[in-house]
């Protein structure tokens, strides 16, 4: 009898001990996060439901769960995917903070902020700013007091490179919160951060966050057009990308600000084929994209299969304005008319690239078809294709001011491009001139050009000033976007010489 009420009192001290929490990233734990950046789920969700059996006291764990929600949520775009990961976050962070027991591990902070980043830019997206400025006012305070108590773990610079990005980057209206909650980002300063937690990380347990870090990498280069040659983590990415659709993906959007469609498209073809990327739908759109910036015409069945099978609520204007070109640069004006109807009463204006498509379809204004010929031929970098559209033509090709203004900014983009700086620098000048005042974003990013090449040239007052220029121009098309990248550039230029 004695025996046996030993042996069940081991066996409750045992279950006691086993459920006490804590954290480890262990081989299971690692292999887990490796199939979520693959986007193979069942797969990792099988891994944690083994991990939650065998450590139960296991808090990691909750983590790499909240990445699988976040993921979902990410590459589908949807609402009902946001509110599971908004609800299952809540829990998890409440979970985490009952447990005051494991507080003395570095992954402790570290899993609390990026739980909170998850959250925040997921928020972002769906348009919910304030609840998300909170949150990463929540994160910044956390993976800050982390680095004082854990100065040599490595993770916590992968939090505050990406902190560091994101405060950095907040448009000019909105720095007085910044201001106000005592944060601090400087862009180039998250960016080398994050470049040397890529670069050491090889050597810790941590190797398996590198496809991650170049996720993030190649979106902020991406967004703020960065010169692609100073990012030296680009070749090494290139092994990735045919094993994780989250960095083909980026790198498509690289590539496709190199102007190197081709490349996007061998990309593409290539990420699709893998069965555990068919939930990816946006790559569809992507790859429509791509097609129509060489006139292929079978883009509109990208188009068509992203609208059918697209659960999310962005880029279903960009996608409905897309197959309206398609259809203009055809010659069929019925079906070109019908997209941009529904354009107008289908999906959400909350991005750019929908709020430029609705801008379009309510103007009621037929693109001029020379012009938009010339757009997509230089989006996909076959710039003489581009060229011979808009040159030897007469001025009664393009009667409008708009037209008129596309068509300098248009050449001196074509001229940057192809390494006529000089001829570039006259026709972003002209557009300024000419451009100044009007709502178009032709003259704000001839600014964010002509920025762009004397920094590449090492003046940089020059640079400042058109940087500084780009800001100060009051127009409607892209400012979000187009004010980040000079923001990012005159942060790049501070340590000039």
């Amino acid at each position: 009898m004695i025996k046996k009420f030993v042996f069940i009192l081991f066996i409750i001290l045992s279950n006691s001990l086993n459920s006490f929490a804590y954290y480890e990233y262990d081989k299971k734990l690692d292999l887990a996060f490796s199939s979520i950046l693959t986007l193979h789920f069942a797969q990792a969700e099988l891994l944690l439901q083994e991990e939650k059996t065998e450590k139960p006291g296991n808090d990691l764990r909750l983590l790499y769960l909240n990445y699988i929600d976040f993921l979902k949520a990410i590459i589908t775009d949807g609402k009902t995917e946001f509110e599971i990961l908004k609800k299952n976050s809540a829990i998890r962070l409440e979970e985490l903070n009952k447990n005051k027991s494991n507080s003395s591990s570095p992954f402790h902070l570290f899993v609390q902020s990026e739980i909170l980043i998850q959250q925040a830019l997921l928020r972002i997206k769906f348009n919910e700013y304030i609840i998300s400025a909170g949150e990463i006012r929540k994160a910044y305070k956390l993976i800050h007091y982390n680095e004082k108590l854990f100065p040599g773990f490595i993770l916590n610079k992968k939090v505050s490179g990406l902190l560091n990005v994101f405060v950095g980057s907040v448009p000019q209206q909105y720095q007085w919160i910044i201001k106000y909650t005592g944060m601090n980002g400087n862009i180039t300063n998250g960016i080398e951060e994050l470049q040397t937690v890529y670069s050491n990380i090889n050597s810790t347990p941590f190797k398996s966050y590198q496809p991650e870090i170049l996720y993030f990498l190649g979106s902020i280069y991406s967004t703020f057009s960065i010169p692609v040659d100073s990012f030296l983590l680009l070749d090494k990415s290139i092994a990735s990308i045919n094993s994780n659709a989250l960095v083909a993906f980026v790198y498509t959007n690289i590539f496709m600000k190199q102007g190197e469609n081709e490349k996007v498209l061998d990309i593409l073809n290539s990420t699709l084929l893998q069965e555990s990327n068919q939930s990816f739908i946006y790559l569809y759109y992507k790859r429509g994209l791509a097609r129509l910036r060489k006139l292929d015409f079978t883009s509109a069945q990208d188009f068509e299969y992203f609208l059918i099978h697209y659960k999310g609520v962005n880029n279903i204007k960009s996608a409905y304005q897309k197959l309206a070109w398609v259809y203009l640069i055809q010659g069929d004006s019925i079906k070109y008319k019908e997209n941009l109807r529904k354009c107008i009463e289908r999906g959400v204006a909350l991005n750019e690239e929908d709020k430029a498509a609705n801008e379009e379809a309510e103007s009621g204004e037929v693109s001029n078809v020379y012009l938009l010929r010339a757009r997509l031929f230089f989006d996909g970098g076959y710039y003489d294709n581009s060229l011979s559209e808009i040159s030897g033509k007469k001025i009664e090709n393009f009667p409008h001011y708009s037209e008129q203004l596309e068509v300098t900014y248009r050449l001196g983009r074509i001229m940057q491009m192809t390494g006529k700086i000089d001829k570039a620098i006259n026709y972003f000048e002209m557009t300024i001139k000419n451009g100044l005042s009007s709502k178009y974003y032709f003259a704000a990013n001839s600014a964010l050009m002509l920025g762009l090449i004397y920094e590449e040239e090492k003046q940089k007052n020059k640079a400042e000033f058109y940087y500084k220029k780009c800001l100060s121009i009051k127009h409607e098309q892209y400012k979000n976007s187009i004010d980040q990248k000079a923001l990012a550039g005159l942060d790049r230029i501070k340590s000039m010489n």
